[in-house]
């Protein structure tokens, strides 16, 4: 059964809204099933090329099997909303690593993980790291951040999943002028491979682009934006509100089912870093507003330190 949120928008309507956590399970990394296992390219440099390729072999097994570790944990728990690694696949992107043939490799436990996540109607994602920046002023930077997003796509791919299941990128960076800036990454998106294209999802950031300014190109490209609250509530222009943006955010996601991110500031003095948990007293503020400006259902993704156990506490505090 689903762990769903139940909150009525402005014509009393009711809406669900589910719960999840990115990345990492506490509860079973203390088991040592962490879900991205990895090694250096110092380390795969001391070794024959068979060698490297049994290492790596080893560790993607070990990460997808705890990943399907983490699942089940998730099902037995009523979360269905998730985020995978991106780092899931060792160095999947290095050159020293352009003979391992991974997604053959590990073709039929991609196909289990996948099997799983549509059996039980699970939502899951990936995010590149900060060094993915589609809109850099460094060609060769563009290259590699386009190689990422092909390799986040292949692995969505290979487990069976459509478009649904999303890549969620930032802008990058502001290169002295932002909206030139802006202009190279609608540029460099509309280069992509259609099947990247329809996974992208673009969010607003903490220091450089706000919700409203992340809004304009995404609507512009007629793409899903995720809405990321503890972001805006560390950078937004001043005319920008939530009452506002939060019905076009959503909208944006047109047929496919929303989602937001929310998480806490750590403390007043470092407000950009995320808390160890839930501010149960700023979520539950956020429900009421989402009640009053939204008529949409969406999910939302709890980005805080202890992952799971956050969201249980959230739940026994809200009673939900």
């Amino acid at each position: 059964m689903s762990e769903e949120i139940c909150c009525k928008d402005p014509a009393g309507k009711e809406k669900n809204m589910r719960l999840g956590y990115p990345c990492l399970n506490r509860t079973l990394s203390e088991n040592k099933k962490r879900p991205n296992h990895g090694t250096t390219v110092k380390h795969l440099r001391k070794l024959s090329s068979h060698e490297r390729r049994r290492k790596l072999n080893g560790l993607l097994h070990k990460n997808l099997q705890n990943n399907l570790e983490i699942l089940k944990f998730n099902v037995k728990n009523n979360i269905e909303v998730y985020r995978f690694c991106s780092d899931i696949v060792p160095l999947a992107t290095h050159s020293l690593t352009d003979d391992w043939s991974y997604l053959e490799e590990a073709r039929e436990e991609l196909a289990e993980l996948g099997k799983f996540v549509r059996e039980h109607d699970l939502r899951v994602s990936m995010h590149p790291e900060q060094f993915t920046v589609l809109n850099s002023n460094k060609e060769k930077v563009v290259k590699n951040a386009c190689e990422d997003l092909k390799y986040h796509h292949k692995f969505l791919q290979a487990m069976g999943l459509d478009s649904h299941h999303i890549i969620i990128l930032h802008i990058g960076g502001v290169y002295g002028n932002k909206d030139k800036s802006r202009r190279r990454f609608i540029k460099n998106f509309r280069k992509l491979d259609s099947g990247i294209q329809k996974r992208l999802v673009i969010e607003n950031d903490d220091q450089s682009y706000t919700a409203g300014e992340v809004l304009e190109v995404a609507e512009e490209l007629e793409i899903p934006m995720i809405l990321d609250i503890h972001h805006f509530n560390c950078n937004h222009r001043k005319e920008e509100n939530l009452s506002d943006l939060l019905p076009r955010a959503l909208a944006t996601w047109r047929n496919r089912k929303p989602k937001l991110h929310f998480s806490s500031p750590a403390s007043l003095d470092n407000p950009t870093r995320h808390a160890d948990e839930i501010n149960a007293d700023d979520f539950a503020e956020f429900l009421s507003l989402a009640d009053r400006a939204v008529d949409k259902d969406f999910d939302v993704m709890l980005e805080c330190k202890e992952k799971e156990r956050a969201l249980f506490k959230l739940r026994r505090q809200l009673g939900l």
